[in-house]
């Protein structure tokens, strides 16, 4: 975000932007407001969903200690070990149609598997390229990019108009943040201030990111169709975990709501009364922010979906029960 110093000056409240409190929104022009102690925070007084503690993720983090069952039912309607969470816990609920579902809904799939810098779409057409110095990799035997943050850090590149073709949306991003300063990317759709907004980034202009670390600590989503202060977003209640993580933002035009996920769960919502083809996203970007002043992302980049549809609660936590790579989205 534009600040001084090289810093967002997103946390300034009066300005529309983030704003921070210990249990109560304080934005007072329109920005993206904080909580720290709720579930949730964002203009007008966003709801919080809350977390599940009973949930456990398939990578071994946050949650309280469930059983996994040693095999998948026996129904041929049920999944083989490995499908849509089949071996993970609450599986035995996920059936093939909620598999075929999620599959049918995909618009873009980058799974990072390969070499050098083509990030192939595995499901359109809408291929990207790593831009940086970074190349794809292999972390226990599948594809990653590794993107070293800082002020010349690696990002993923993608075709232009990815977001704003879309009507209703969900974006779903695997990775492990590596920590940092605030106001990183997990991604950035839109255009920037600068008089060629395409590949340069100074102020924001239009745009939808996700950000592991707002100012005030905090994961963060926010949408703006002209500056900062006109910001809608939902927080969730803590800076992303420096472990294996599924976010998930889902974009409901028909339902007009923002939702914010972590690990199938939901963080919160907020009002949404605006358009995806309102966004000129000449920049559709995992790991780059529209703002000069911010930090690329410091992370490895396990997968991101884009789905052409706005997902519901069931089937964001099939989609995290099933993992990174699932079997049913191998092509």
């Amino acid at each position: 975000m534009a600040g001084s110093a090289g810093q967002s000056n997103h946390a300034g409240a009066s300005s529309g932007g983030v704003a921070t409190s210990a249990g109560t929104s304080t934005g007072t022009s329109g920005g993206v407001a904080e909580t720290a102690g709720a579930g949730a925070g964002a203009l007008g007084g966003a709801t919080s969903a809350g977390g599940d503690p009973s949930v456990e993720t398939p990578n071994g983090g946050e949650g309280g200690a469930t059983s996994v069952p040693d095999a998948c039912p026996q129904d041929p309607n049920k999944l083989s070990p490995g499908e849509c969470g089949c071996g993970v816990p609450e599986a035995p609920s996920a059936t093939l149609a909620d598999c075929h579902t999620l599959e049918s809904l995909l618009v873009h799939r980058y799974d990072f598997e390969g070499s050098g810098t083509a990030v192939k779409d595995r499901v359109g057409t809408a291929h990207g390229v790593i831009a940086g110095g970074a190349t794809l990799s292999k972390l226990n035997g599948k594809g990653v990019v590794q993107l070293a943050g800082g002020s010349t850090g690696s990002y993923v590149d993608l075709p232009n108009g990815t977001l704003s073709s879309l009507k209703n949306a969900t974006l779903e991003a695997w990775i492990t943040w590596g920590g940092g300063n605030a106001w990183q990317r997990i991604f950035d759709f839109g255009d920037s201030t600068a008089s060629v907004p395409e590949n340069n980034p100074a102020g924001g202009k239009t745009y939808l990111f996700l950000t592991p670390k707002s100012a005030s600590g905090i994961l963060a989503i926010a949408f703006s169709l002209s500056s900062q202060a006109q910001e809608v977003g939902v927080a969730g209640p803590a800076v992303l975990a420096q472990t294996l993580k599924q976010v998930v933002v889902v974009l409901d035009d028909d339902a007009d709501l923002l939702q914010l996920y972590l690990d199938g769960v939901k963080l919160g919502e907020h009002a949404w009364t605006s358009q995806l083809s309102k966004i000129n996203d000449v920049n559709a970007w995992l790991g780059r922010s529209q703002y000069s002043a911010d930090p690329e992302l410091n992370a490895v980049y396990h997968e991101f979906r884009m789905y052409g549809a706005a997902l519901s609660a069931a089937q964001v936590k099939s989609a995290f029960q099933a993992g990174t790579d699932p079997a049913f989205l191998a092509y």
